[in-house]
This record gives structure tokens, C-alpha cells and sequence, in this order.
């Protein structure tokens, strides 16, 4: 088990580094645009990130689950995992964290940002 864990880890460093650093790059490159801007930007982007990472999370679940051993998934079992699997990440990810970060650096207008889908 620990040896697959590993072998995933390897496979997804190169696309979590890729992610990280185009996100840095895009904060100093909109970091000038206006509140209104960002707040619907963060409206658009975030049910975007939400719904990849349901399919993500959806065909991987699909691929170790029922792949391996020739079953079929039911679908409301593929759909159910890649909506609660998304929406806890995504809330993690998009909400909480930047909220952690707003109160640690004592940022104006800090709250929990919540977008549900």
C-alpha cells in the first residue's frame, strides 16, 4: 500500500507543481485588478476548479475501484464520490485556506468565502 502511494505521489508532484506555479504567477499578474473584478472572477473560477476536480476525483475513483477487476461502477456511485470528494476539497482549497491566510496577515473584509454547486 505504501509502495502505491508513493508511485501516485511521483505521478502527481509534476502536476501540483505546474498548478502551484501558474497560480503564483497569475496572483502577480492580476494583482492590480479591482474588487469587483476579482469577486466575479472568483464566482467563475471557482465552480471551474469545482467541477474538474470532480472529474478527477470521479475517474480515478472509476479507474482503482471498478477498472481493475472488470466491474462496472454504477454511475450515482462515480457521480456521488466525484461531488462529495470535489466539494470538500474545493471548499478546503477555495475557502478555508484563504481565509486562514486573510486572518493571519489581519486582511480588511476577511470571511469564509462559501460556493457550493
Amino acid at each position: 500500500m505504501s509502495n502505491r502511494f508513493v508511485k501516485e505521489l511521483e505521478h502527481h508532484i509534476p502536476f501540483t507543481f505546474f498548478g502551484a506555479v501558474s497560480g503564483i504567477v497569475l496572483m502577480m499578474f492580476f494583482q492590480n485588478i479591482s474588487y469587483g473584478s476579482a469577486y466575479r472572477a472568483f464566482y467563475v473560477f471557482h465552480p471551474l476548479h469545482v467541477f474538474l476536480s470532480a472529474l478527477v476525483t470521479a475517474s480515478m475513483y472509476k479507474n482503482y475501484k471498478c477498472a481493475g477487476d472488470g466491474r462496472i461502477c454504477p454511475v450515482w456511485a462515480v457521480l456521488a464520490v466525484g461531488y462529495v470528494g470535489s466539494v470538500g476539497i474545493a471548499t478546503l482549497s477555495d475557502s478555508l485556506i484563504p481565509y486562514l491566510g486573510e486572518a493571519l496577515l489581519g486582511m480588511p473584509r476577511r470571511h469564509v468565502h462559501l460556493g457550493f454547486i
